[in-house]
């Protein structure tokens, strides 16, 4: 919880003001997750404020929503392609993905519990960045990376917004983008090398290396045959 509040306060998401007499707040709450691998291990306990973006009405506290989410049928078009032109395919998590995103609304939120201002506490918190939970801040977040990306001179796929790719003579460069899960494919180490330092530059990332377990998903390669199988037996076991 620490951890995260100092990430919010880093990333100056709020600033604690009154509320106006003509404005309603939105709740909030600790939500708290065990992060597991592929082989179920504990990768690392995770606790992450989120907004009760259910409260919010349309018109007032947002307009347009919009979630990055890519297909999953570009995500096997993308990895056959990278299995047979022997890309190398690695995969990199974005850190509190959400707080990156700039809110065009005015949103008043309460204080988070267990970290409420000593003399503030009448006060509560004008968000100026997006939160987790908030019905905008997926597209907020969206706004934020496809604007990177495009910067970086990467193409946004008119078939999948959340396909982003970038030919030249000298190389090939894939990113598939599912919410804050970003899949890289480069036909050489050095692309691969630079985009994740620009990446690294701008946001607050994770380097998850060769592509493993992402979304749910095991995916195991072999390169001397060029294949990718994909499986999904821990998520059957959980099921069953």
């Amino acid at each position: 919880m620490q951890e995260e509040y100092g990430s919010l306060m880093a990333n100056g998401t709020w600033e604690l003001v009154p509320l106006p007499k003509d404005r309603k707040s939105v709740g909030c709450k600790w939500v708290f997750r065990t992060k597991r691998d592929a082989s179920g291990h504990i990768v690392r306990h995770k606790a992450r404020l989120v907004a009760k973006g259910y409260s919010q009405v349309e018109g007032v506290d947002f307009n347009e929503t919009f979630a990055p989410v890519a297909k999953f049928t570009t995500i096997r078009c993308m990895l056959a392609i990278g299995a047979i032109m022997d890309l190398e395919i690695h995969q990199m998590d974005v850190k509190t993905a959400f707080l990156n995103g700039e809110l065009e609304e005015d949103i008043y939120m309460d204080q988070p519990q267990g970290f409420m201002q000593d003399g503030k506490e009448h006060l509560l918190c004008k968000l100026k960045k997006s939160l987790y939970g908030l019905k905008q801040s997926p597209r907020a977040w969206y706004q934020c990376i496809d604007m990177f990306f495009t910067h970086e001179d990467l193409f946004r796929s008119q078939a999948d917004h959340s396909l982003y790719v970038k030919q030249t003579g000298e190389y090939l460069l894939i990113v598939i983008d599912y919410v804050d899960d970003l899949i890289i494919l480069a036909s050489n180490v050095s692309i691969l090398k630079w985009l994740k330092s620009r990446l690294e530059n701008e946001f607050e990332m994770s380097d998850l290396g060769e592509l493993h377990y992402c979304l749910g998903v095991e995916f195991e390669r072999d390169r001397a045959s060029r294949t990718i199988t994909m499986s999904q037996s821990k998520y059957i076991e959980e099921v069953l």
